[in-house]
Parts: C-alpha cells; structure tokens; sequence
C-alpha cells in the first residue's frame, strides 16, 4: 500500500495537471496536500495548478478551413486529403480552452501533467489541446483508475512519461484522422451521388447495417403454424407430469390433421411405461465481473436504461469514487487489484447488501476473475473501499451500484447447483419426452434471487408403468429473429467480430467488435438523430431513411470487415508493432477506392432530387395533378414520371418525422387532403397533428378540421 503524501511535501516547480472532467480536478485537488484556491477555470495552490478539460475542447477542422472553395459539396473536389489537419475549438468550449493555454505559457509553469482519462480518448483530448497550444514544457502521464484517496497517491507516485504512451497517442491519433477522412468523402460523395444529406461513418454504418438487415429478415418471414402433441400422465403414486411427442429429430407436426390422427389412437387410461430416464447434476459458475458492454446490457434488460444513461450514471459514480473507471473492455482484475478486494467489499457493512458478506471467504479468486494479461488500460467495473450512502443516490444510480456490487459478491459464492432431467415416456410405441431443471442450490444466485424452476418432475425409475390421463394439441406460431433491443445490438456490435471469415481479423475484433465500450452508446444515440432508427418502447427499428442508405451505400462501408481491419492495425500502432504513417496511407487509398466506386454506380433511372428505386413500378394511383404524366413509386418518395421534363411534383415518404404512406397520397389526390396524420415533429421538437394537402406545385401541412 502507497504511503500518502506528506502534508508538508510542497510540490516544486510549478505544475500544471490538465483533467478530462472538473469532478475529477476537484477530487484530486482534496487529496494533495497543498490548500487550493478556486479561480475562474481552475484551482490553484503554491505549487500545482488543476486546470480541466470538458471532453473534447478541439475537434479536426471541417474542409471549407482548408479551403474556402470546399464549402460547395461536388464530386470533382473529392477526395479531401490534408497533408497537415488543422485542429479548431468546439463552439461552446473556447473559453475554458483560451484559459487553459493561458495557464501552459505562465512563466512561473514549468511542468504539465495528463491527468485526461485513462485510455485512448483521453490521451488523444490531452494531446490534442497541448498541441494546439504550441506547448513545448516538459510533462508526464497521470494513470488513474479510480479517484479514491490511495490510488490518487499511488499514481502520483508512480508518474509514467509522456513518450512511453507515445504509441497510445498515434493509435488515437490515426483513428481520429481516419475517421474524420472516411466520414467526410463518404458522406459527401453519397450526398452529392443522390442529392440529399447522408451521414455515413466508419462504425455507425456497419452498426445500421444490422438492424436494417434484422429489419428486413422480420419483414419478410413469413409465418407458419405447427403443432404439438401434449400428453399428461399419472404415476402410481398419483403424480402428474406432462411430455411432449417427438419421433427422432421431429418435434411436432406440420398440419393439425396428422397431429389428430395420432391423438385419436391414443386413449386415456392407456399404460405406457418409463422407458428412459435421465438425471444430471449440472453447475452455473458466477458470471465475470462487468465490463461497461455487459453493465449497459443488463441494466437495459432490468431496468430499460439506455446504453448512453448506464453509462452517464456509471461515470457519475465514478467520479463520486463510489465505482472504478466504468469505460472499459475487461472483465478482470489484476493481481496487485485483488489484494484490495475484502476491503472494498468491507464498504457494504451497513447496506442492504450486508447479510451476503457473511461466511465469504476473502481468499484471492482464481483466474477466472484475477488474470492481468487480459487486463489492458483498465480492470473490470468494481465497487471501491468508499462506503456508499444508497439513500443519498437516486434511483436509477443505486440500481447501478448495486449491480456492480452483486456482480462482484458473486465470485465469493459457489456455482449454483441444478438436477436436470429428462424422461422419455412410450405409450403405444409413440415416445414422449418430458425435462425438468431443478434448482438444488442456489449458490450465488441467492444474491440476486434465484430463478423459478422449470416443470417439476416426480420421482420416478425406468421401467415404471403410467397412465395417460389426457392429450392436447397446442397451436403454435414460427416467430420472426427479434427486434433489436438495445442490449441485444450492445452484443451484436460487441460480437460484430464473429461474422468475419478471415482468423485474423476475427480476433483483432475480439473483445472491441463495432466501437468501443466508451463509443457505442454514442454510436446508438447519433443514428437515432439522424433520423436512421428510431427507439420504440424498448425496441430499435431502422426508419425508411436508414433503409435506403444502407440500399445505396457501399458493401464495404457496411461491412464489419473494414472496422476490424482498423482496429488490428490501431492495436498494432498502439503496441509499437505497426506505423501510423503506413496505415494513414492506407486509408487514403482505401478512400480513391471508394469514390472511384461511387461514381461508377448508377444512381438510378429517376431523379437527380431523389433516393429512387432503380427498379420503378406502376404504382397505379392516378396520375400527376400538375401534368397528368403516370405516378411512381420510388424509395424516397411519390412522384410524377415526367421528373426530367421538368415536373416538380413530389410528395417524400418521410415528412417532420413521420412516414407518409400510400393510402395518404391516395387520399391527397382524391379528396384533396389527407386524413389526419398524428405525430409530426417541428424543427423545434414541438410534435404536432395535421392533414397533408396539395397547393400549387407543394405539399402543405393543413390544420383545419
């Protein structure tokens, strides 16, 4: 354990520490020994100033700053390539950045120190900002995990140098770049291709690319019914359990005829006997400790909290050094961690969590929870030695820390215990099969509560006469794969790895897949402004404007295939093993590639204004009201076949937020008005209801009853 620093330590020369977040500065400020005084944008002492970052102060500078001239999106200026990227302030951050550099060219400030996030964001936001400033002081590299008193000492203590995360810094660096090369000649070149505004990104696409092509498989499926066969039967001692039919590999019948013809030629009463009978006892081990994907899905699952709120609520808890550093991909703790676990399970003494630290044995978990070779920048999600006041947090937080806190109990507790059986009934040389899973022991799941039992199956033996006391043939329905969840896409675009062919690439992705733990909330929240899915209830579902771009986007811009090439390389750079100037040159061919092959692709037979559907159909609904030409159908919206002679008419699938349909163009050209569509959003966000009506050569909103 580090010793604290003396209180009468004056830390000489002057330096200044730059923080990700103020809660950070401030907390740091209450563990050094020196008094501080708070001034406008940072605290002050004799020997150190904390000054603090809100994020990303400085983002990559847009192309119209490389040249005025770029401000014009056309094809003939792609592909934007800077040889040097320009760095500008955030709009609403350029007052904490002017004080920030203020304080790095202070006379009296010899040395800097990155106090930013531990990872590889916030190594790119400290770098970033040093690097605007044109700062030249010497500075080294604070490492924390968490704010609690004796890692802020510890990691003082054991300052790293600047140069040895060097390599973090071009991972970050290169991502940036890319990034920011793809997204703009990718979104500009599609926009320009099909005259409207598209965003496309390197993780968000892929990531849309998923719940589009669910979307379309549930779309699509065509349901069937099938049909069970159910039989109840007694035992000697007057115990009922039920089993279902199967013959080999068949579990039920295609039509309900055959499934009443088998019925018919058993009878109640009948004996049939055990023919079979099998029993296991089967061990659940406690799950891993909670990496920031797991957390987000569980408490999207329990709670219905989104990606981007656990994530808020989890970092709110870290700064209230209640939690460690919630951004994470691990789900272990290094060695040097776990000698602090009693300690930290110590801080539950007096919550409601207190009767399960009873009868633990402190002894250091195995390797199933302590391994630090799969431990990188930081350790799985635990609760710190900081005793909480549950009372004190709201609700959604304490639901978050008790969850970590369960998560991290359970790894004291022994596995849960099941018998799992199954009896194999024949009746009449028809077989019927009957399982069970019986809960023994709770083990750890008594901290969480155990789950219900599955039927509950007598005691029975092989060879053991029953009677058939009645059948029934149970309708069923094949279901569609599932909408996704948000926890369900948090797995997809953890796993998005898995759908690789190429071994490598699989496992550059496994562990990070589309995104970062820190990245994906973000990821969801963006393609839902975008107007690319829309979140109902728990669902998310891919609205028509997000279907049609991933229709006219590039296979590899939607491919995880790209994202995992990435991220090889950047964990290439990252380890020293791989340059970052061979992998910029890289992208920048990989995007000649791109636009080459868009500006090869047909945009289609219609519309230099529109998204439209190559393969046009009659719609059959009249004919246009400006010109009487034949009206289509095409993917972005319905309009008149004479588009190149001229005709404006137009009505978009999609208007302030809502999906206008067939049926309301039927009735626009009919009766003069649409029925009342519910439910438009106005550039303000203020929803509102409205008839849809043709005025002259547009569509306009009509509020009339």
């Amino acid at each position: 354990m580090s010793e604290p620093i003396q209180k009468n330590k004056v830390l000489r020369p002057k330096t200044v520490l730059l923080c990700e977040k103020p809660s950070v500065a401030r907390d740091i400020a209450q563990v050094l020994p020196e008094k501080f005084s708070k001034q406008d944008g940072y605290l002050e002492s004799p020997g150190m100033i904390i000054t603090w970052a809100l994020g990303h102060l400085l983002e990559l500078a847009m192309p119209e700053s490389y040249n005025p001239a770029l401000r014009r999106w056309t094809l003939a200026s792609l592909p934007i390539l800077p040889e040097d990227f320009i760095l500008v302030p955030r709009k609403d951050s350029l007052k904490q950045l002017n004080i920030i550099q203020q304080l790095l060219q202070r006379t009296d400030v010899t040395n800097i120190i990155n106090g930013c996030d531990a990872g590889r964001e916030g190594e790119l936001i400290f770098r970033y900002i040093y690097t605007y400033c044109q700062c030249r002081k010497p500075c080294s590299r604070l490492w924390l995990s968490e704010t609690t008193d004796q890692a802020v000492y510890h990691a003082f203590e054991t300052l790293r140098s600047s140069i040895s995360m060097d390599n973090l810094y071009y991972s970050a660096r290169a991502r940036s770049q890319a990034d920011w090369l793809v997204g703009i000649n990718a979104t500009r070149a599609l926009s320009v291709k099909y005259q409207e505004k598209l965003s496309v990104g390197r993780v968000q696409t892929p990531t849309l690319a998923l719940i589009v092509k669910r979307d379309h498989e549930i779309d699509n499926f065509v349901s069937r019914p099938y049909f069970e066969l159910w039989a109840e039967f007694k035992t000697k001692s007057q115990e009922s359990y039920r089993g279902k039919w199967v013959k080999g590999k068949k579990e039920y019948f295609a039509a309900r005829e055959e499934a009443q013809d088998l019925s018919s030629q058993l009878m109640p009463g009948m004996e049939g006997s055990i023919r079979k009978l099998q029993q296991k006892e089967l061990k659940e081990n406690p799950p891993l400790l909670f990496n920031l994907n797991d957390l987000q899905k569980l408490a999207n699952q329990k709670y219905s909290l989104t990606a981007e709120q656990t994530l808020k609520i989890a970092q709110k808890l870290y700064e209230a050094k209640l939690l460690t550093y919630p951004r994470t991909d691990s789900r272990y703790l290094t060695k040097s961690l776990a000698l602090s676990l009693s300690a930290r399970l110590a801080a539950l003494a007096n919550t409601e969590l207190s009767p399960f630290l009873k009868n633990i044995s402190y002894k250091i978990p195995g390797k199933r929870y302590v391994d630090d070779s799969k431990v990188s920048d930081h350790t799985a999600i635990i609760i710190t030695a900081k005793p909480p006041n549950l009372n004190a947090l709201s609700k959604h937080e304490k639901s978050i820390y008790v969850l970590v806190a369960q998560r991290m109990l359970a790894m004291f507790y022994p596995p849960a215990r099941y018998l799992q059986t199954v009896i194999t009934t024949e009746l009449a040389s028809e077989t019927f099969i009957s399982k069970g899973r019986i809960l023994l022991d709770p083990g750890w799941k008594t901290i969480g509560g155990s789950e219900s039992r599955e039927q509950e199956l007598p005691a029975v033996q092989e060879q053991e006469t029953v009677r058939l006391e009645a059948l029934k043939i149970e309708e069923k329905q094949h279901q569609p794969p599932k909408r996704y969840s948000e926890a369900d896409l948090l797995s997809a675009m953890e796993n998005a790895g898995k759908m690789l062919d190429d071994k490598r690439l699989k496992e550059a992705m496994k562990g990070k897949g589309l995104g970062t733990p820190a990245t994906r909330a973000a990821i969801i929240e963006k393609l839902i402004t975008t107007g690319y899915i829309k979140r109902e209830k728990k669902l998310l579902l891919a609205t028509s404007k997000g279907k049609e771009l991933i229709n006219i986007v590039l296979p590899r811009l939607k491919d995880p295939e790209m994202t995992g090439e990435w991220e090889k390389k950047l964990g290439d750079i990252e380890k020293g093993q791989y340059r970052e100037e061979v992998f910029m040159q890289e992208i920048k061919q990989l995007l000649r590639e791109i636009l080459s092959e868009v500006i090869k692709e047909k945009a289609g037979e219609l519309s230099d204004s529109a998204i439209i559907n190559p393969n046009l159909q009659d719609s059959g609904f009249g004919n246009c009201p400006l010109c009487g030409r034949k009206l289509l159908e095409g993917k972005k919206g319905y309009g008149c076949s004479g588009f190149r002679n001229g005709c404006k008419f137009v009505v978009w699938k999609n208007i302030a937020g809502q999906e206008i349909s067939l049926d309301h163009v039927k009735s626009i050209l009919t009766s003069g008005r649409s029925q009342l569509i519910k439910g438009f959003v106005s550039k303000k966000g203020t929803p509102f209801d409205a008839h849809l009506r043709f005025d002259g050569e547009k569509i306009v909103f009509d509020f009339s009853r």
